[in-house]
């Protein structure tokens, strides 16, 4: 699995259509088959599922769904990459995040408009979003002991 992908478990709880609810340990969230993916398995409420895929800010797009011992692989359509994005160094972002007293961990992952990595403050981890010229955007504090990676 990349980076990007995530493994998850839980009970369905909702169903719209090729979308569809999973309650887990660590809350709800909103999966998404796509239509073509939805023809190929039985949502049902109450299933316990086990999904793989891409986790969006608003969904997570299921590229695995087992249930009952079967497993199907779903593939989502890329969005084209039109070359857009402006050029930028991963070293401004760790300088800002070493600036704000964060230490880096890992490599920066280039997002179209900032930077995603991991910084240590204080003895605790943050998922740092920095944008491109340097500003951290978000400092969001990782729950190291629900961390499933």
């Amino acid at each position: 699995m990349s980076e990007d992908q995530i493994k998850l478990s839980g009970k369905i709880v909702n169903v719209f259509a090729h979308r569809f609810v999973v309650q887990t340990s660590s809350g709800a969230v909103l999966a998404d088959l796509t239509p073509h993916g939805a023809d190929r398995v039985k949502l049902r409420i109450g299933a316990e599922v086990v999904l793989e895929g891409e986790q969006k800010p608003s969904e997570l797009k299921v590229t695995r769904f087992s249930c009952d011992g079967a497993s199907v692989t779903i593939e989502h359509k890329k969005k084209p990459d039109h070359g857009h994005h402006e050029p930028a160094d991963p070293a401004t972002a760790i300088e800002a995040a070493r600036a704000a007293g964060f230490e880096p961990l890992g490599t920066p992952r280039r997002k179209p408009k900032h930077f995603e990595f991991d910084g240590r403050r204080n003895g605790e981890t943050y998922e740092l979003h920095v944008e491109l010229g340097g500003r951290i955007r978000k400092a969001k504090l990782v729950d190291e002991e629900n961390d499933t990676a």
